[in-house]
């Protein structure tokens, strides 16, 4: 944050009137600007080399060539060559601080490039359902004969049963990436995990005319009931079980 001259102005006249003390100069600084203590652009020991430079040549002018400099255009293009040659990888990731260690420039610098100049965003790697080349034609087969049944008979999609399961975790974890603490101070807050947390299995089916479930799937192992996957054989016991069917 920088100061205005009015405020250099200002920051010497409270130092020079309370005894050459920066501290006080400050608070009292901050009480006419109406900030939070601690809060203000400047501590103690910058306005006292403030002071010490103003001594020196007279004015509280800041000097020209201060302040950021603007970012060299061979800089610019070295960044982007950088992030075309990272981007060519397997996945396509990259990162600032792999740049900034290739090319030997600041970290700070690279995200300013990449985001102001490159106008590049962060985005995270999605995952989705690994298809082999043998899934392609079960799909295919498997429209074509739903079209075939449906030329037949409309309402044949009614009589499709679908079912999906779910995992839900008994000891709750948080989503760190939903959770946020608003606080002045880091409150350090851990939620300690086990290695392999307990996990329960929610299984239920569905037609267009009526619902299944749910139904909770579990196995008894040494430690105690642990979570199991639901497939063909689990279904069948639960039809042969159940009377609703």
């Amino acid at each position: 944050m920088t100061i205005s001259l009015k405020d250099r102005v200002l920051l010497g006249e409270l130092f020079y009137k309370n005894g050459d003390c920066a501290t006080i100069a400050l608070k009292k600084f901050w009480s006419l600007k109406c900030l939070r203590s601690g809060s203000g652009p400047m501590t103690a020991f910058g306005l006292k080399k403030m002071i010490d430079k103003f001594e020196e040549s007279g004015s509280f002018d800041v000097k020209c060539g201060r302040g950021r400099k603007a970012i060299a255009s061979t800089s610019v293009e070295d960044v982007a060559t950088a992030l075309q040659e990272a981007s060519s990888s397997a996945l396509g990731t990259c990162s600032a601080r792999g740049i900034s260690r290739t090319l030997d420039m600041p970290v700070s610098t690279v995200r300013k490039i990449l985001r102001n100049i490159l106008q590049c965003y962060l985005f995270k790697i999605k995952h989705v359902q690994e298809l082999v080349p043998a899934d392609l034609l079960k799909r295919e087969a498997f429209a074509l004969q739903f079209l075939a049944r449906m030329e037949v008979d409309n309402a044949w999609p009614w009589n499709i049963f679908w079912t999906d399961q779910a995992y839900f975790h008994l000891q709750g974890p948080v989503n760190t990436q939903n959770c946020r603490i608003w606080a002045r101070e880091n409150p350090s807050q851990m939620q300690p995990l086990p290695l392999h947390s307990q996990k329960i299995t929610v299984w239920c089916g569905f037609t267009a005319a009526f619902i299944v479930g749910h139904f909770f799937f579990e196995e008894i192992g040494p430690s105690g009931s642990i979570t199991c996957t639901v497939n063909g054989t689990w279904v069948m016991n639960l039809f042969c079980e159940t009377s609703s069917f």
